[in-house]
This record gives C-alpha cells, sequence and structure tokens, in this order.
C-alpha cells in the first residue's frame, strides 16, 4: 500500500511537471512524499538476506539502465541528457552496501568512490547528495547489525529530508519553501504511513505483483514521453 500510495504520488508530480504550465505547487508539494516513501520501503527491504544484496544491486542497475532512454524522452526539455533518473541512487547505495558486505572496508570505500561519481549526475533530476544521505541513513538506520550507529543514522536521515527539496531557496523564497517544498517533505511522507496502515490491514496478502514498480516506473515515463512527442510532432 505504501508503494502504491508512493507511485501515485510520483506520477501525479511527474504529469504536474511536464503537462502543466506553470505547474501547480500542491500538486507538487503533494509529490514530495514519493521519493522519501520509497527510500523507507527500500532500506527495510534491503537488511533482509545480505547474502542477495549483489543480486539486488544487479536488478537495480539493470532497471536503471533501462528507464534512462524513456526517462531522456519524458523530461528531454528539461533535463540534460546526463542526468539520471532515481534507480541510479538506489542501485548505487546498494551496491556500497553489497560490496562492503562482502568486502568490508574495501568495500565501502570502492562504494563510496561509486557514490562520488554518481552525484554530479544525479543532482539534476534525483535529488543528488540529499537523496543518497537519505537512503544511506535509512539502510543503516534498520540494519541489525548497525545498531549502535542507530542516533546517528536517524540524525541523518532528518537533515536529509529537511535538505531534500529546496534548501537553497530559503533565503530568497522563505514562506514558500516551507510551504511546498520543506514541510510536505517531512509531514506527507508520515501521513502517507498512516493512511496506508489504516488502509490495509497488517494480515491481509500482497496485492501487487513482485517488480511491478520497475515496470510502472519506466512504463509511466514511456507514456508520458510518447505523449510529449505527439505534442510536437
Amino acid at each position: 500500500m505504501v508503494k502504491l500510495l508512493a507511485l501515485f504520488a510520483m506520477m501525479v508530480d511527474h504529469a504536474n511537471t511536464l503537462f502543466l504550465a506553470p505547474s501547480w505547487p500542491a500538486l507538487f508539494a503533494f509529490g514530495r512524499m514519493a521519493f522519501p516513501l520509497f527510500a523507507l520501503i527500500w532500506a527495510l527491504n534491503i537488511n533482509r538476506q545480505p547474502e542477495r544484496l549483489q543480486a539486488r544491486a544487479n536488478r537495480l542497475w539493470i532497471w536503471s539502465l533501462i528507464t534512462q532512454p524513456v526517462f531522456w524522452l519524458a523530461f528531454r526539455d528539461i533535463y540534460s541528457w546526463y542526468a539520471l533518473n532515481i534507480l541510479f541512487v538506489f542501485a548505487g547505495v546498494t551496491q556500497l552496501l553489497a560490496w562492503a558486505w562482502r568486502y568490508q572496508e574495501r568495500g565501502v570505500a570502492a562504494g563510496t568512490l561509486l557514490l562520488c561519481l554518481l552525484v554530479w549526475p544525479l543532482n539534476f533530476a534525483s535529488y543528488g547528495p540529499q537523496g543518497i544521505m537519505l537512503t544511506l541513513s535509512l539502510a543503516t538506520l534498520f540494519s541489525p547489525q548497525l545498531g549502535q550507529w542507530r542516533a546517528w543514522s536517524l540524525a541523518l536521515a532528518g537533515a536529509a529530508l529537511l535538505m531534500l527539496n529546496g534548501m537553497y531557496r530559503i533565503a530568497e523564497q522563505p514562506l514558500d519553501t516551507l510551504t511546498y517544498y520543506v514541510l510536505p517533505t517531512v509531514l506527507f511522507p508520515v501521513a502517507g504511513l498512516y493512511l496506508a496502515a489504516r488502509l490495509k490491514p497488517d494480515d491481509s496478502p500482497r496485492f501487487m505483483p513482485r517488480q511491478f514498480f520497475y515496470y510502472a516506473y519506466a512504463g509511466h515515463l514511456l507514456v508520458y514521453g510518447v505523449i510529449l512527442w505527439l505534442r510536437t510532432a
């Protein structure tokens, strides 16, 4: 249910950006819940079966590459060709965790270097260092092996949420930044979790196919991109 809510928020946010001129601030604010919810679900799942971390990373790399052409198609008039889609955030951090589990300190060093290489192309459309910090801190927060870092991880996750959207605007537009960027990023995910818990009992079975998000993410970008291409053809 949380994934479905996050997916809906993301699709609304992308439609608002691509099809409405000017975009609606209320829809933009609603879309701020998508990435934090996806990051939370990813962090909860990533700590299960650490021996499968590399397989998870491989799957994310594959889907990141599959999705990139349709991401370019949909956002070609907004972002440069080298801007990367959000799956690269999850792929990069999962790769760091996989290498850290297998190679310890050497793996952490290699994964950190990889994330440093990804920061710049992720900064345009996929939250950049703030997104990496949020995913990595949440993964550490829910790790059974890293309990001693839990307080630091919680603090970093909170800081990442506050910085995720629009903090660079706060000096020029403090009220709009807090109303449409910062507060929705913090409060709407909490409201989404509460709503999902109320709508779906704990004992109900899975109702969405595995891997559904990957198909839905790439699929909605393809549909949006084709519509935009047809409008300008």
